[in-house]
């Protein structure tokens, strides 16, 4: 009899241990971090005419990683017209959540602060890849990345950088409460997949096909076969490969017809 009743409670427990561990993710995934976004600039052949650019993005655009790189060879192109470079990172965040930090935190005034009160020429967006693998889902990234967007709608360009190739299926969270949120969200928005990169990347492309995007695999188009640009964790770039990162920004973002070299 107590085998029969434990029979009758079992689908009953299951459910209520879903229920539970749902309630958990969500709940977890509405907590704010408290570390603060970091914010670095880099100058080269600065000048009265500056091409000013603000790259605002996840761990990869803290602490000046791709710098000096990124203006140097942004101004060659520009025959050593001056460019003034800053980067905003927000480290762990998801698009959802660097957006609302990003809107309590930096304000136009003091985001525009960082070159000299005058909004940027060109804005890079480097998200997407804590997105990806904290599984958000498709549509809240599409959704959030457009608001990232229009937040930069007076600067004079704005250009996004394709989700990167990292290691998202041996991706190890850094403790249990994040592998309970990414287990319990991966099977919620991503079908239970752990590989979702371009899912993500076919669904921003679909639903905005105005936005200019700057195709990541033009540097790396897979992980497999390119560790060695990677630390162990297989999410972060080398600081070499972080160098050679701001290269290939500088040289693939777009430059208007009029940007012409400074006289």
């Amino acid at each position: 009899m107590a085998n029969q009743g434990f029979a009758v409670l079992l689908p009953n427990l299951r459910r209520a241990f879903f229920v539970l561990a749902v309630a958990t993710g969500l709940g977890l995934l509405s907590l704010k971090r408290g570390d603060e976004p970091t914010v670095a600039c880099s100058l080269a052949n600065a000048g009265a005419n500056d091409y000013r650019i603000l790259v605002v993005g996840e761990s990869w655009a803290s602490d000046g990683k791709i710098f000096p790189d990124l203006p140097e060879t942004v101004s060659n192109r520009l025959g050593g017209r001056g460019v003034r470079a800053c980067s905003i990172g927000f480290n762990g965040r998801n698009s959802r959540l660097l957006y609302s930090e990003l809107r309590e935190k930096f304000p136009k005034f003091r985001l525009y602060s960082l070159s000299e009160g005058n909004a940027p020429d060109k804005v890079i967006l480097m998200t997407g890849v804590n997105d990806a693998i904290q599984h958000i889902g498709a549509s809240a990234y599409v959704e959030f990345t457009e608001k990232l967007v229009d937040y930069f709608s007076d600067a004079g360009d704005v250009e996004i950088i394709s989700i990167p190739r990292v290691n998202e299926r041996w991706f190890k969270p850094p403790n249990l409460f994040s592998l309970m949120k990414r287990n319990v969200l991966r099977c919620l928005h991503d079908g239970c997949d752990y590989q979702v990169n371009d899912v993500y990347r076919v669904a921003l492309w679909r639903d905005h096909p105005q936005l200019h995007i700057i195709e990541f695999d033009n540097f790396i188009d897979k992980f497999e076969g390119h560790e060695d640009n990677y630390t162990l964790d297989g999410v972060h770039l080398t600081d070499e490969t972080y160098h050679r990162y701001g290269r290939f920004i500088g040289a693939a973002i777009t430059l208007a017809p009029n940007e012409n070299p400074r006289r």
